[in-house]
């Protein structure tokens, strides 16, 4: 059966359509998959970043106590016997404040 020309354009413009269709669902599948790539990629981003700083924030504290326990061992030994009781004077200050509750909280803060 031969085609006459209106048939062939039909043909050939269901053809394309249908190309045009496809590649169309191609490329939305795909821009979908990577924009879902994209996310995750953002999420573990995010993570990486907090827990950066979280650990910059522990190394900080690390360092600063490593700082202090330098100090600390740099003292005399009746410096470092001074410090030790004037720690445990504060602690028992502490202490004591505690406990008068509401009170305490109040003297606390008059001496801070």
């Amino acid at each position: 059966m031969k085609l006459n020309k209106k048939q062939i354009e039909n043909e050939l413009r269901n053809k394309i359509i249908k190309q045009y269709t496809q590649r169309t669902q191609e490329l939305e599948d795909k821009v979908k998959k990577l924009s879902a790539q994209l996310y995750e990629a953002n999420q573990r981003v995010h993570k990486a970043e907090q827990e950066k700083l979280e650990m910059r924030d522990r190394l900080n504290q690390l360092e600063d106590w490593n700082q202090r326990l330098q100090e600390f061992m740099d003292m005399s030994e009746e410096e470092r016997t001074a410090y030790i009781e004037n720690l445990k004077k504060t602690d028992e200050l502490n202490k004591a404040i505690s406990r008068f509750g509401f009170y305490g909280k109040l003297l606390g803060n008059l001496f801070v």
